[in-house]
């Protein structure tokens, strides 16, 4: 039955390539099924399986074989192998700037003494804080990192001292930021990695007013289809950014098909005010002026003068955080890795311990 159904679209083909799209069918085992997400993916040792899958292909409508041939040509076009080779041997110069990366030394842990008596005796303070993978663990799905009591409870104690300027800067949508600590009084709220901002008892604005965003319906389709290739993954909107999360892919898949990824999306974006940006399992598409180190920059121009700072964060997009501050200040890396931070810590709950010990001293303590 399946010579005859393989016979069947052979005849129907070639009696047809003229004037119908033709369906890729394409064994689950090739290694090019990865990367040829619109083909249809058979077991070839699975003769239901694959009589299914041919009943299929016979069955799709014109427009979807279009669509899908469109895209498949499209992708082979550009992913040359001049464009292969190119993109495997960055990934070796960067897995080798990486691995002497790693031989550094890495920063040590903050000097908690100093640090307490220094954010104690300051006249004015700024705090600079990452949420995900600094606050909270980093979760397999975003939304499952959902702050607890306690978080909120030492944030409000952060936010409520008059010489403290405290900020959530985070790559989060605002609306979320703004259901979990909005009610805080007296905290400030940075979303979208610096793209709006909400100061205390006002409503959020933009940075950049009138940012159009229409380039949005041009690169979510992209995003898409690279969530449909990986079971797992999720495509999330924001107001000024798309964001494609890959917690839940398996490892090594999900990086190769992230590179892939922002390959494609900087061909897309060349000529544009549009960035790429590779976050903790994220790839994410944003205005390049939409960086954390922006927020320090318009604090600054609302008057903001502190004479302690304190920035605490994760990943990449916390580096442009430490970058725009001066070098005395205490910047504080979360976990391993590369960093430009002056100071390192474990993990979130070390951070929100150091949190709490300059909270309570400077409650409790005298300047």
């Amino acid at each position: 039955p399946l010579r005859d159904g393989m016979n069947l679209v052979a005849k129907e083909y070639v009696a047809c390539q003229r004037e119908v799209p033709g369906v890729v069918l394409m064994s689950e085992f090739a290694g090019a099924a990865p990367e040829l997400g619109e083909a249809l993916r058979v077991n070839p040792y699975d003769e239901i399986g694959s009589g299914a899958a041919l009943e299929r292909a016979l069955d799709m409508p014109l427009d979807e074989r279009a669509e899908r041939m469109a895209t498949l040509r499209a992708r082979v076009a550009r992913n040359d192998a001049a464009t292969w080779s190119e993109r495997f041997l960055a990934g070796l110069r960067d897995a080798a700037a990486a691995r002497e990366g790693s031989g550094r030394l890495a920063p040590p842990p903050p000097p908690v003494e100093e640090l307490a008596t220094a954010y104690r005796q300051a006249d004015h303070r700024l705090v600079c804080l990452d949420y995900d993978g600094t606050l909270v663990p980093l979760a397999s799905r975003p939304r499952d990192a959902v702050p607890d009591d306690g978080l909120r409870e030492l944030l409000a104690h952060l936010a409520a001292d008059a010489t403290t300027t405290a900020v959530i800067v985070s790559g989060r949508a605002h609306a979320e930021l703004e259901a979990w600590f909005g009610a805080i009084p007296g905290l400030w709220i940075a979303a979208e990695h610096g793209a709006m901002l909400r100061s205390p008892g006002n409503e959020w604005a933009s940075l950049h007013a009138g940012a159009d965003t229409a380039w949005k319906d041009r690169i979510r389709p992209i995003l898409e289809e690279f969530a449909d290739r990986a079971p797992g993954s999720l495509v999330e909107e924001k107001e000024n950014a798309l964001a494609w999360h890959y917690r839940l892919v398996d490892a090594e898949f999900g990086e190769w098909l992230a590179n892939d990824l922002a390959s494609t999306l900087d061909a897309q974006l060349g000529g544009t005010d549009l960035a790429v940006l590779r976050g903790s399992k994220v790839v994410e598409v944003r205005f390049a002026w939409a960086t954390k180190g922006e927020v320090i920059s318009t604090l600054e121009a609302l008057g903001v003068r502190p004479d302690f700072e304190l920035a605490i964060g994760d990943d990449r997009t916390d580096e442009d955080l430490f970058a725009r501050m001066p070098d005395d200040a205490w910047t504080i890396h979360v976990g391993r890795g590369s960093t430009r931070a002056r100071f390192a810590v474990a993990d979130p709950a070390a951070a929100r311990g150091l949190l709490a010990l300059l909270a309570d001293g400077a409650s409790s303590g005298s300047r």
